[in-house]
C-alpha cells in the first residue's frame, strides 16, 4: 500500500426529479478523506462480511471524510457521513439538515486504485483446489448443483403440458375448466414454484463459488487476475467483473489485460472445472 493519500472526490446530487426536491438548500463542492492503513484495514474487514452474509453492500456512519463547500470556502462539519463499501468500491454520502435522509454522495472509487500504484495481476493456482477448504465448498456447490437438476427436470417435465393444456382450452368450444382451482392453475403453479427453487438454487451455488474464489484463490470483484488452463498452456489475464457456475464449471469473465499490462477492450474468460 502506497503512503497515506489525501483523496480528494466531486459531490453528486442525489434527486433525479428536481421537482421533489422541495427544500433547497447549497451543496458541498467536493469531499475530501484521507487513504489511512486503518481505513484498509476496515474495508477489508467489511468485504470479509459481505462473503460471510451473502450481502451486496455494507453502509455505515464514519468520521473519514470531510466535506468543503466553496459557497463559503470552508469545511462544514454538522454533516452525517456514511461510507458504503461493495466488493470492489467504495463511495461516501452524506446529510445536513433540514434533510432525514442522505442527499449526496461522492461517485464510487476502486479499492485496487486506492491500494495499489500499480494494480498487482494475481495468479489462480488451481492446485489450491485440493485444500480441505476447497473441497468442502466444492462439495456442497456440488450437491446443490445435483439438486438443481433434479428440479429442473421436473419444471420441463409440467411447463410442456400446461401449454399443451392452455393450447386446447383455447382451441375447445368446451370449458374445461372445473372449478376456479383447476388443474391447469395447479400445473401453474407447481411449475412457478419450481423456477423459484432453480433460482434460489443457482443463487446459492453462485454466493459459493464467489466464497471459492474470495477463499480459496484470494481474489475479488475488481482483482486483476491471471490463469492458465489443465488443457491449455495459454495464459489468460483479465479483471475479474463477474462469475457464474454451470454445470460443476465455474466460469470467471471481465477485461482483458494486454501484454503492456493495461487494461484492453476485448472480453476474456477463464473456465475451472471443480473437481472433488
Amino acid at each position: 500500500m502506497p503512503n497515506n493519500n489525501i483523496i480528494c472526490l466531486r459531490v453528486n446530487e442525489l434527486y433525479e426529479n428536481k421537482n421533489l426536491q422541495k427544500i433547497k438548500t447549497a451543496l458541498p463542492s467536493m469531499c475530501f478523506f484521507e487513504f489511512t492503513q486503518e481505513l484498509l484495514m476496515q474495508i477489508d474487514k467489511t468485504k470479509e462480511m459481505l462473503f460471510e452474509q451473502g450481502l451486496h453492500e455494507i453502509s455505515f456512519q464514519t468520521y473519514a471524510a470531510s466535506w468543503f463547500f466553496k459557497l463559503t470556502n470552508r469545511y462544514h462539519q454538522n454533516i452525517t457521513t456514511y461510507i458504503h463499501i461493495n466488493e470492489k468500491e467504495i463511495f461516501f454520502s452524506g446529510k445536513m439538515r433540514p434533510f432525514n435522509d442522505v442527499h449526496f454522495c461522492t461517485p464510487k472509487v476502486s479499492i485496487n486504485q486506492l491500494k495499489y500504484n500499480k494494480i498487482p495481476i494475481k495468479p489462480i493456482q488451481l492446485n489450491q483446489l485440493t485444500i480441505p477448504l476447497a473441497l468442502g465448498l466444492i462439495k456442497k456447490i456440488k450437491r446443490l448443483s445435483s439438486q438443481y437438476s433434479d428440479v429442473e427436470d421436473l419444471f420441463y417435465g409440467i411447463e410442456p403440458l400446461v401449454n399443451e393444456i392452455r393450447a386446447l382450452d383455447e382451441r375447445s368450444a368446451l370449458d374445461l375448466h372445473l372449478d376456479s382451482d383447476s388443474q391447469i392453475n395447479l400445473l401453474s403453479r407447481q411449475s412457478n414454484e419450481l423456477a423459484e427453487k432453480m433460482q434460489s438454487l443457482e443463487a446459492e451455488m453462485l454466493s459459493l463459488s464467489r466464497i471459492v474464489l474470495h477463499k480459496v484463490f484470494g481474489v475479488s470483484k475488481g482483482d486483476w487476475i491471471s490463469c492458465s488452463q489443465l488443457n491449455d498452456s495459454t495464459l489468460t489475464q483479465l479483471q475479474y467483473e463477474h462469475c457464474d457456475i454451470y454445470e460443476n464449471t465455474l466460469n470467471i469473465s471481465g477485461t482483458g489485460i494486454t501484454k503492456a499490462g493495461l487494461l484492453g477492450k476485448r472480453e476474456q474468460s477463464i473456465s475451472i472445472e471443480l473437481l472433488s
